[in-house]
């Protein structure tokens, strides 16, 4: 007798491979069996007849690192059909932070409101929080370059010292010692942007003895986008190394093409066999703290001194010169009418609103909307957030199409109540994976749905060097997912983008439900990964 059978599905194995109509035996967390029929009793049935049976999908470029602290159920990922969470991307994460106060500008997703004590001098006393009492999810963390940096030198922009190279090599050993996956960059924002490339092939090298994987939100997707692809690619080379580039779109201004580099990719993939991956989330839309619209000198310090100068006329007066010249990051995007606000405690009424609306709405100028904006919410401000254009439709598509392309949210975990309530990254945490099937797999049909779902599933796990998981097979995990195509619906919007989605019925993580027909277990059976 074993724990679960799933019976008379069809069946999409993560590979990409023609679903099948079959049986699924469960026992002890593993599959045992699947085939066309199981000839043995179970504790318990379950008749998946005009359903499809997936692997869990695994979202490999997340934010969840603090979120997951503050509601363990990983709500809206599970609701979503998400098994597993690749955390401490972009370079962002809460360890090592030994300088608390400093460590929580590099963390995205945190907030002072979720009443969790922030500092770890060491990775392994984070994960030791993480994973106790446990979680809905498995997680595989990614050891952040952001916080090593500040931790070792602040936001000093300067190739480190021999003995300050040490340093952030052992606390990178540290962690991948810990269980960390891999390194992660973020190399278009501070502090990371200031290493070198002597620095992150250092940095890359110890992940990788580890066998871990780099994944780098690259330099530049604008004017030098060309310049850090092969940056990233140098730095994977050298360490020796997986790299997966995250979300690789080109900005909607960008004066390089496309077709070049994702040539140069594959060239590094196919003449090299350099292990490459790339991800995107499936929007044209992308999130971002309102702040970062700022100078980065405003923001760049401690939540205290950021506020003295957003609360002072001479740094509004100074950033209202900024705004003035036509280079200004904002204005490429397309100007204030192209900014949209996504999460505000102080004023949920105004999301969904662009910026310009915003303007008129409070009677000042853009300037001035903007420090409004970030000064009601305190020292929580780098959680008031927007979303602007993130790439072209054209390039979008162009990007979801490579066959190397993961699916991923760019999002958070969160949750309509508790302390997450009024947290919103964007619309992406609740929703990708069904936005991506319902418009892109069904109604624009750019992938069959095998395609598609080898995207969430085997792909992210290949990249990410998650053994055992992505795929329906004996002997790996029971990350299962059972849904009905026809009642996928996405229910999120630009102003209410806090739903959840529709047509997943049944969710399990390592052989446990943690989703039955709409309602969360509250199971906490998520492991780390690798293991």
């Amino acid at each position: 007798m074993v724990d679960l059978i799933i019976r008379s599905g069809h069946i999409l194995d993560g590979t990409g491979a023609p679903a099948w109509k079959g049986d699924i035996a469960v026992q002890e967390g593993k599959i045992v069996e699947i085939t066309d029929s199981i000839d043995m009793h179970a504790e318990r049935e379950w008749n998946a007849t005009g359903k499809y049976v997936c692997p869990g999908f695994i979202d490999i470029h997340t934010h969840s690192d603090f979120s997951l602290l503050a509601n363990r159920f990983a709500e809206s990922s599970v609701r979503q059909g998400i098994t597993t969470l690749v955390t401490g991307n972009c370079g962002h994460g809460p360890a090592p932070s030994p300088e608390r106060e400093l460590g929580k500008q590099v963390t995205i997703g945190y907030s002072e409101n979720f009443n969790t004590d922030f500092g770890w001098d060491h990775f392994a006393e984070y994960l030791e929080d993480l994973f106790s009492p446990g979680l809905s999810v498995n997680v595989a963390p990614l050891v952040p370059h952001g916080s090593i940096r500040l931790a070792v030198m602040g936001y000093e922009a300067r190739p480190p010292t021999k003995a300050e190279l040490e340093k952030m090599k052992a606390y990178v050993d540290e962690a991948m010692s810990a269980g960390a996956a891999g390194f992660s960059t973020g190399l278009e924002y501070s502090p990371g942007q200031h290493a070198d490339k002597n620095e992150l092939i250092a940095l890359c090298s110890v992940a990788a003895s580890h066998g871990g994987i780099y994944a780098s939100h690259i330099r530049n997707r604008a004017d030098t986008f060309m310049e850090s692809v092969v940056e990233s690619l140098n730095i994977i080379r050298k360490a020796g190394c997986p790299g997966q580039l995250s979300h690789l779109a080109p900005r909607p201004y960008a004066n390089e093409k496309f077709d070049q580099v994702l040539e140069t990719i594959y060239q590094a993939r196919d003449q090299e066999s350099l292990e490459i991956g790339i991800d995107t989330f499936p929007d044209v839309w992308a999130p971002g703290p309102v702040v970062t619209l700022l100078p980065p000198w405003v923001y760049e310090d401690t939540p205290d001194r950021v506020l003295d100068r957003l609360n002072s006329p001479d740094v509004v007066n100074q950033c209202r010169e900024t705004f003035q010249n036509p280079t200004n990051y904002l204005l490429r995007l397309g100007g204030f009418e192209s900014f949209y606000l996504t999460c505000s405690k102080s004023y949920p009424e105004l999301v969904g609103r662009n910026f310009q609306e915003i303007s008129e709405i409070f009677g000042v100028d853009h300037t001035e909307t903007i420090f409004k904006l970030v000064l009601a919410d305190g020292s929580d401000f780098y959680n008031v957030m927007l979303r602007h254009i993130y790439a072209t439709s054209e390039d979008l598509q162009q990007l979801l199409l490579q066959p190397i392309c993961s699916i991923e949210s760019d999002g958070v975990t969160t949750a309509p109540y508790g302390p997450l309530k009024d947290f919103v990254f964007n619309r992406s945490s609740y929703c990708y994976t069904i936005r991506f099937l319902k418009e892109y797999v069904i109604d624009q049909k750019l992938f069959t749905l095998e395609e598609g779902i080898r995207k969430m599933t085997s792909l992210p796990a290949n990249s990410a060097r998650l053994k055992g998981r992505g795929q329906l097979l004996e002997d790996y995990a029971a990350d299962i997912l059972i849904f009905s195509l026809e009642d996928l619906k996405d229910n999120t919007t630009d102003d209410k983008p806090s739903a959840y989605p529709d047509g997943i019925e049944l969710v399990m993580v390592n052989g446990s439900i943690v989703l039955e027909q709409g309602t969360h277990s509250q199971a906490l059976p998520g492991q780390m990964l690798p293991n």
